[in-house]
C-alpha cells in the first residue's frame, strides 16, 4: 500500500463561539477575522477554524486527519502541501510511527519543533492511523492495544452564558444531563473568578466535579491566592494558570497548592513535556491529539504514566475527526481520567460526518467500526472550505 495523494481542507465556519458566553461580534484587526478578547491575552477568531486532511492510497483506502489550528490553519495546510506531502507520496501509511519520526526530523534541526509544524504532522498522523485501521478491519483503539474502557465520562468545557447566575444554572443543567464535570472559564481577575466559582459551587452542590481554566492569565502570587480559594471550593484542577513558558513558576505553584495543576495545550511532543514532568510542574497532563497526533499523544501518555500522572486530553476547536482520534487514544490509555467536550463542535461536526458523533448521557461510547469509525460527506463540507 502506497500513499498516492494528499488533500488539505482549510475550514472556517462562521460561528462566533465566545467562551465566556457573550455573543456580540468583536472588533477584528484590520481586514482579518482575528481579535483580542478583553479578558485574555491570546488572539481569537470570529470563526471556528481548523484543518482537515485526506490521505489516499493506491489500494483505494483513504484516511481522514485533523490538525487543531484555530488561528490561520492555512499555515499548517501550506506546510503539508509544500513540504510534507512530497516526502510522503509513495510511502506506506501503515508505517505510521516511523513516518511521524521522519516528518518531525525534516525540519527539527531548523527549529521547527512545535506550533504549526506539529499541527500539520498531527493531521497526517491521524489519517495514517485511520488508514491502518481500515486496512486491518479494526478500530484504532484496538490497534493501540485494546480498549481499557468501552465507555468513559465527559465534562463540558466552558459555560456559555452571559452572567455568573446564568452560568451557574447552565452548569447544573449539564450535570443533570449526565455529564461527569464542568470546566469554568475564568481568568477575569482573582476576585471575579472566586465569585463565579463560589456561585457555581453553591448551585451545583458539593461532590460534583468542577474544573477551572485560567487561560495563562496570572502571576505566581495571583495564582497562589486564587488557587487557595478554589481548592477550598473543591475545584479539581487549575488549568493553564501562568504563562506557558514558565515551567519553573508552575513547579512552584504545584508545590504550594493542594489543587492539581493541569498543563498541555501548548506542548506538542514528549520532548517538551519531559521537563514539566521532571520538575513536578504539573499534576495532570493534557496533550492535544489534534496537535500531537495519535502516535506522539500516546507516547506522551505513556511518559506521564512513568511519573504516575493521569492524562485528560485537551480537546479544543475540532471538527469531528480530531474528536474521534482523541476518543480512540483515550480508550486505550490506562492512565486516562476524563474527556473534554465542547457542545458547539458536536453541532458543527455532525453536519458533515456520515456517522454522527454521539454521547450517551454525557458518556462517550466507542464503536467497533474500522479506523476512526467515521467518514466525511465532502459535498456537505464544501460550504466551509476556505481553500
Amino acid at each position: 500500500m502506497r500513499i498516492s495523494a494528499i488533500q488539505t481542507f482549510v475550514l472556517k465556519v462562521p460561528r462566533h463561539d465566545r467562551f465566556g458566553g457573550q455573543s456580540e461580534q468583536p472588533q477584528t484587526l484590520l481586514d482579518t477575522d482575528y481579535y483580542f478578547e478583553k479578558e485574555w491575552r491570546e488572539i481569537y477568531s470570529r470563526n471556528s477554524e481548523s484543518l482537515l486532511v485526506r490521505v489516499d492510497t493506491d489500494e483505494g483506502i483513504y484516511g481522514w486527519g485533523e490538525g487543531q489550528a484555530p488561528i490561520v490553519p492555512e499555515v499548517a495546510a501550506t506546510i503539508i502541501d509544500r513540504v510534507l506531502a512530497p516526502v510522503l507520496i509513495g510511502a506506506d501509511p501503515r508505517e505510521n510511527i516511523a513516518l511521524w519520526d521522519k516528518l518531525y526530523s525534516t525540519l527539527n534541526n531548523r527549529g521547527q519543533i512545535t506550533g504549526f509544524m506539529l499541527d500539520a504532522i498531527a493531521a497526517l498522523d491521524i489519517a495514517f492511523w485511520d488508514i491502518k485501521g481500515k486496512a486491518a478491519g479494526e478500530p484504532v483503539w484496538r490497534l493501540l492495544g485494546g480498549s481499557a474502557r468501552s465507555r468513559f465520562p465527559g465534562y463540558v468545557s466552558g459555560i456559555r452564558a452571559d452572567t455568573d447566575e446564568a452560568r451557574a444554572d447552565l452548569a447544573l443543567e449539564h450535570f443533570e444531563a449526565g455529564f461527569a464535570g464542568v470546566k469554568l472559564y475564568l481568568g477575569r481577575g482573582v476576585e471575579q473568578d472566586i465569585a463565579q466559582a463560589t456561585l457555581v459551587r453553591q448551585r451545583v452542590g458539593p461532590g460534583r466535579r468542577l474544573m477551572a481554566d485560567l487561560f495563562w492569565k496570572y502571576t505566581l502570587p495571583e495564582a497562589q491566592r486564587l488557587g487557595r480559594a478554589l481548592q477550598e471550593l473543591g475545584i479539581e484542577w487549575l488549568e493553564s494558570p501562568l504563562q506557558p513558558e514558565d515551567v519553573h513558576g508552575h513547579s512552584k505553584l504545584a508545590q504550594s497548592l493542594d489543587v492539581a495543576i493541569a498543563v498541555g495545550e501548548p506542548l506538542r511532543t514528549r520532548y517538551q513535556f519531559l521537563d514539566w514532568f521532571r520538575l513536578g510542574a504539573l499534576d495532570l497532563a493534557q496533550p492535544d491529539i489534534a496537535r500531537c497526533g495519535i502516535t506522539e499523544g500516546r507516547r506522551i501518555a505513556d511518559l506521564a504514566s512513568a511519573w504516575h500522572l493521569p492524562v485528560a486530553f485537551h480537546l479544543g476547536i475540532c471538527f469531528g475527526i480530531g474528536i474521534l482520534a482523541t476518543w480512540h487514544v483515550a480508550a486505550a490509555t490506562p492512565n486516562f481520567l476524563i474527556m473534554e467536550h465542547h457542545p458547539p463542535m458536536f453541532e458543527i461536526s455532525n453536519q458533515f460526518l456520515r456517522e454522527p458523533l454521539a454521547l450517551d448521557h454525557g458518556k462517550v461510547v466507542l464503536s467497533d467500526r474500522p479506523g476512526l469509525g467515521a467518514d466525511i460527506d465532502v459535498n456537505a463540507l464544501e460550504r466551509w472550505v476556505a481553500r
